[in-house]
């Protein structure tokens, strides 16, 4: 499935709070959950062990029969595993990890995040595992908004929150991160603002459970990127653009004129001519019309609903291929949001 949401005999590993583009996947709980609802709505109440890695012999026949040999041990490598959430009795591989490596099991960081949301006044927004377990995430919502006065007395809000993300076959540390959501747009991107740290990563180590303790001092680094995030989007928020400036931006953007191909040159461009479209028409962007701030939610609003999905069967596949886009670092629809964010900063 392109949405890579863990399934096991037709149950789907995810819980979410509210319906949006996952409520066709998992299960819709209808109000904000406590760490041990999320953990079991969705699914991640399973343990991840370290097995020792071997290889194994082919049997050899010889005058007295047949004969299996020892597997030849891996020195300081291990596969982990999981005991599958669903299917009773099944074990599941993730991965393969060093002799340093120590999982950090999904109840341990809930419980932690449980202990943030106490602090904070945060809640619980949705769960889920990725890729057969080897990934999970959790997001949850901060208590604070950052309001633009747009027009006719409109506010445009921006919702925080947090949001974790673990690994369970060696390929990243875990991770708490800060991300900024515009409500009606699904805008779930965190930026590079030097001043204001927004990641904290643990490494699965020995040291683990101790330093993930640690991470709820990292909220007052929190704090500080919402501050920075904020004064950054009025600064755009404040900077008028023009109709011919935005299309300038857009195709810049899709980089239109570096395309090696006729098809290619033409996609880019229709790229651009939908996020022209949506600064000029699009009902949640008019009451921040001609800014930079509404170019910025424009290519927003085009990345997580408008863009095409490769691969994908349907629109509700590509729905939720796009989702799946949120919680997934590095992907190309966040670095066009992060180059969109600092090309309207700079120009």
């Amino acid at each position: 499935m392109a949405h890579e949401i863990d399934i096991n005999n037709g149950v789907a590993s995810f819980a979410n709070s509210r319906s949006d583009a996952w409520h066709r996947l998992g299960q819709s709980v209808g109000h904000a959950m406590t760490a041990r609802e999320a953990l079991e709505a969705a699914h991640l109440n399973f343990q991840v062990s370290k097995m020792p890695l071997v290889i194994p012999q082919e049997p050899v026949i010889t005058e007295d029969g047949v004969t299996t040999p020892d597997p030849i041990p891996v020195p300081d490598m291990f596969a982990t595993v999981r005991n599958n959430p669903i299917i009773a009795g099944r074990v599941d591989y993730l991965g393969v990890v060093g002799s340093k490596y120590e999982p950090v099991q999904n109840d341990s960081a809930f419980a932690v995040l449980d202990t943030i949301t106490d602090e904070s006044g945060a809640h619980f927004e949705t769960a889920g595992a990725l890729f057969g377990g080897r990934q999970v995430f959790v997001t949850m919502k901060l208590p604070k908004t950052m309001v633009l006065q747009g027009r006719d007395g409109f506010e445009d809000r921006t919702t925080f929150y947090l949001a974790a993300l673990n690994s369970h076959d060696g390929s990243s540390a875990f991770k708490i991160i800060v991300t900024p959501v515009r409500i009606v747009c699904a805008n779930t991107q965190r930026f590079a603002i030097d001043r204001a740290k927004a990641t904290f990563s643990i490494r699965h180590t020995n040291g683990a459970r101790a330093a993930i303790q640690d991470a709820r001092n990292a909220l007052g680094l929190t704090w500080r990127y919402m501050d920075a995030f904020e004064a950054e989007a009025a600064a755009l928020y404040a900077a008028p653009m023009e109709l011919d400036e935005v299309r300038e931006f857009a195709a810049e953007l899709v980089k239109v004129d570096q395309a090696d191909s006729t098809a290619a040159r033409t996609r880019r461009r229709e790229q651009a001519s939908a996020i022209v479209k949506l600064w000029v028409s699009s009902p949640t962007i008019a009451p921040i019309a001609g800014t930079r701030w509404a170019a910025y939610n424009a290519v927003t609003e085009y990345v997580d609903h408008l863009a095409p999905v490769r691969g994908s069967r349907s629109s509700v596949d590509a729905a939720h291929t796009r989702a799946l886009r949120t919680v997934t670092a590095g992907s190309s629809a966040q670095t066009m949001k992060i180059e969109a964010f600092r090309m309207l900063q700079t120009a």
